[in-house]
């Protein structure tokens, strides 16, 4: 079977049911980016994080998601930002429009290798030059329950880290190396571990990848 690449139908089921709590950095965060910068929250869920970064005074959210019921919840919750439906893996917005992008626990709901590079590469087409694509992301796990169920579904999709859930959605832990090959054509500016909680509750150790969109190259011609 191979991994698919549209999973909104089951995002959809979890809006109401799930609680996202990867950690964002608001001090860190607010060192990089001014408040009245456009911010892209891509994969925004029901938008917790739009929602603290209005409350600390970042007026230009906006979030996208791929599941309407996802964006249908954010929209309620948190009345100082906007939100998008958007076509599964899509970046509708104009080349060089934002200053930061958040990618939060969106690269593990796209196990597909080549889905996970055309984002990025989309993504990096928004940003600003030295615009900042901030991915908090997991990275595979290294306790027997995660090792079981990798090994489990590794013949099914033919990827490490790739496995079903028991509810019914395929994801992916990934590789160290591989973040670095996303962020080929970024400046990383680090790379911080965390502990976090699953949606389903469970600790879990996260990567959390600050990386920026390079200023384009100076014609050295007198």
């Amino acid at each position: 079977m191979g991994l698919p690449t549209d999973q909104s139908g089951y995002w959809d089921l979890a809006a109401a049911t799930k609680t996202f709590a990867h950690p964002l950095d608001l001090e860190r965060f607010a060192r990089r980016v001014p408040r009245d910068a456009p911010i892209l929250d891509y994969g925004c869920g029901p938008g917790r994080l739009c929602g603290e970064l209005a409350q600390r005074g970042f007026d230009c959210v906006h979030g996208v998601d791929s599941s309407a019921a996802m964006i249908q919840t954010a929209r309620a919750r948190c009345p100082g930002a906007t939100f998008s439906v958007v076509d599964s893996g899509s970046v509708p917005v104009p080349e060089a429009s934002v200053q930061a992008v958040l990618l939060f626990a969106v690269l593990t709901c796209i196990p597909d290798p080549d889905s996970q590079r055309r984002l990025i590469a989309d993504l990096r087409r928004a940003l600003r030059p030295g615009g900042l694509l901030l991915i908090s992301d997991y990275p595979l796990q290294r306790d027997a329950r995660n090792r079981e169920r990798y090994q489990r579904h590794a013949d099914e999709f033919g990827i490490e880290g790739a496995f079903r859930l028991d509810d019914g959605a395929v994801v992916r832990h990934h590789p160290d190396a591989w973040f670095g090959q996303l962020l080929a054509d970024f400046e990383v500016d680090g790379c911080v571990e965390r502990d976090a909680l699953t949606m389903h509750g469970n600790p879990v150790r996260i990567q959390q990848w600050w990386a920026t969109r390079p200023q384009p190259a100076r014609d050295a011609t007198p």
